[in-house]
């Protein structure tokens, strides 16, 4: 009995022996990348002049597959891959509500932008609606980011106003969170330049 035990716990010592070694021997997995979103001012944007009253960012909604966690790629086969090793540092929506307030702040529209959680008292409140953020691969050897979203202002229960934007950036060097956050800033600019 006991030479028994014996070869069965110094044969299961060497089965775990090279397990043990494997994290020594074998070269690690590439760290993952948790990418921010901030806002990204135009070169030399002129200010507008305010034609709104006190403004409050109520709500920033990114829609499926984009708001996953991991950075959407666009596949050249119509598919959309999740980059296991490129994510951003928190879920996008809450990431964006920063990058919406401040681009707001800087076009100048706005007497003053304030957030959901302010107690300061608003005219209007602000609706962004992602529909897109990703990074497009669909064309051979080309990486850009892509963002399109739907901004509305809204007063009391009416929509005052709507507007559309898009925006993208080249991605070639591999800074996503420069990328992403630059084309979602053009994506802004252009849909707070419609209103």
């Amino acid at each position: 009995m006991k030479t028994a035990l014996g070869k069965g716990l110094v044969r299961s010592i060497l089965l775990l022996s090279p397990l043990a070694l494997a994290g020594c021997l074998t070269s690690r997995a590439p760290e993952v990348a948790c990418w921010n979103l901030e806002h990204a001012a135009a070169d030399a944007a002129a200010k507008a002049e305010a034609r709104f009253g006190v403004v409050r960012v109520s709500q920033v909604v990114v829609r499926a597959p984009y708001a996953a966690k991991g950075i959407a790629v666009l596949r050249a086969n119509g598919t959309v891959a999740f980059d296991p090793y490129n994510e951003y540092a928190a879920g996008p929506g809450a990431l964006l509500k920063g990058v919406v307030s401040d681009a707001m702040e800087a076009s100048g529209l706005f007497k003053a932008v304030v957030g959901e959680s302010s107690s300061a008292r608003a005219s209007l409140l602000a609706e962004v609606v992602v529909t897109r953020l990703a990074i497009d691969c669909r064309e051979e050897g080309v990486r850009r980011a892509s963002a399109e979203l739907l901004l509305q202002l809204v007063d009391g229960r009416e929509i005052a106003a709507l507007a559309k934007g898009a925006g993208g950036a080249d991605a070639a060097d591999g800074n996503y969170g420069a990328a992403l956050s630059r084309a979602v800033s053009d994506a802004l600019a252009a849909a707070l330049g419609r209103l």
